[in-house]
């Protein structure tokens, strides 16, 4: 350690522009950025320290330094000692789909900060993100609640040798990342890791089609392995249309809930189960689950008039594009239906064949309008295309902005829009622009 640098630092950043006054920055080296070449802006903007490689670029006078030899495993080696501090248990979530929103979903059905449940901000869950998380948690937490985000062999061996979960949840094993992980089997595999490392008083919790994936992993889990069925013994399964999902619970009654997806309602009947067990009583969670919201871009419905926005942009892959056609497909309501769809990402040898078999997908779900973007847009299209349906106009762009450009230009009044591809291709822009030429009080939520 540097002269002067300081012992205690009241956060952890990595991004120049985030440092606050008394924060340790980290000069992490990534495939586009070194953090090394913003020392000078988290000096001026008063960190208290940073994290710097020996090899590093000249540092700015004035600011203590730590060095290291690798600011990556530095952040690994904080957050454990973090943890260390902490007397609260680790629920980690796992999955090919849905960790963010079984990660919210359950933080509020058990009651949030005001509880002292501490929930991992946004989508950390990598090797940086999952270390800023736990570092982020305030020092009275009584529980987290972290994700786990892999996309290569080996990555989550050294998530769980960072943070070791006493509990696990495993949301689904399904075609995502496969440029890094292979075939499913291997999606499978790197998954399982995270609950074989729950020790022997700890919960593991999935659903029946995971566990079916599982079946050759889960024998030699330590922990208590639990089976849930979200509708399976429903009085009533579940009824109704998207954004207003009704069924009858053996143990939270009758519920209504307003999400616009069939699988967000059984994230949401899963979570209840989960907090059930943590200790939350059932009539808390009755009274909670009806007022759950799903996080900012996972099938987010956004209402203008008579336009229903279903904003689902955060994040694809087959299996989430699959269930975001079949919710529209069966949202009510007349109305023009549009879809804009666009890459999806890290799918490897297999990736023309899954965009076109969406592109056909697209049209049986009943599109009326499909605007296809990027590379990944072409074999939607081409798959659209094969199915000879001369009702549908299928138009390709290069990219979301000429996407936006044509919602704006030419989205009837009253209709009905989907948003989905990966993040990287920004189709939030689809959206702000949007609602940018058609400045009105928009509702946000329920159906």
């Amino acid at each position: 350690m540097t002269k002067g640098a300081a012992a205690e630092v009241r956060r952890v950043v990595i991004d120049s522009r985030d440092v606050q006054p008394g924060d340790l920055f980290v000069a992490l080296r990534g495939a586009r950025a070194d953090g090394h070449e913003h020392l000078g802006d988290a000096l001026e903007k008063g960190a208290a320290a940073a994290l710097v490689e020996a090899d590093g670029p000249p540092r700015p006078e004035g600011l203590p330094v730590i060095v290291v030899s690798s600011c990556l495993e530095a952040l690994a080696q904080l957050a454990r000692a973090a943890r260390a501090r902490l007397d609260a248990p680790v629920v980690g979530i796992t999955g090919s789909v849905g960790k963010t929103t079984a990660k919210d979903f359950l933080a509020f059905l058990l009651g949030g900060p005001a509880a002292g449940v501490f929930a991992a901000p946004a989508s950390y869950n990598s090797e940086i993100g999952l270390p800023l998380a736990v570092l982020a948690a305030p020092a009275d937490a009584r529980l987290l609640i972290l994700e786990y985000g892999i996309n290569a062999p080996g990555e989550m061996d050294r998530l769980v040798d960072i943070v070791c979960p006493d509990h696990a949840w495993l949301t689904a094993v399904a075609e995502a990342h496969l440029a890094g992980l292979g075939g499913i089997a291997d999606v499978a595999r790197e998954k399982g890791r995270l609950p074989a490392a729950v020790g022997e008083s700890g919960t593991v919790w999935l659903d029946p089609e995971t566990a079916a994936r599982v079946e050759d992993q889960s024998a030699g889990w330590p922990a208590l392995v639990q089976v849930l069925n979200p509708f399976g013994a429903c009085a009533r399964g579940l009824e109704g249309v998207p954004g207003a999902w009704h069924l009858e619970h053996p143990r939270f009654g009758r519920l209504s809930l307003p999400l616009g997806a069939r699988h967000q309602v059984a994230t949401a009947v899963t979570a209840a189960h989960l907090a059930s067990a943590l200790g939350v009583p059932d009539e808390v969670l009755a009274a909670r689950l009806p007022e759950l919201q799903p996080p900012a871009g996972r099938m987010t419905i956004h209402r203008r008039g008579d336009l229903c926005l279903l904003e689902d942009s955060y994040n694809a892959n087959p299996a989430s594009m699959r269930a975001a056609l079949d919710t529209l497909q069966g949202w009510p309501g007349g109305g023009p239906r549009w879809a804009v769809l666009g890459t999806m990402h890290e799918l490897g040898d297999g990736a023309e064949e899954a965009h076109r078999e969406l592109g056909r997908r697209a049209v049986a779900a009943g599109v009326d309008e499909l605007i296809a973007v990027g590379e990944g847009g072409a074999w939607l299209a081409a798959g659209a295309a094969e199915m000879g349906d001369a009702r549908v106009r299928v138009r390709l762009v290069d990219e979301a902005g000429e996407a936006a450009a044509l919602v704006v230009a030419e989205l009837p009044e009253r209709a009905l829009l989907l948003l989905k591809a990966s993040r990287s291709e920004g189709l939030e822009r689809v959206r702000m622009s949007l609602f940018a030429a058609r400045p009105l009080a928009v509702q946000e939520g329920a159906a």
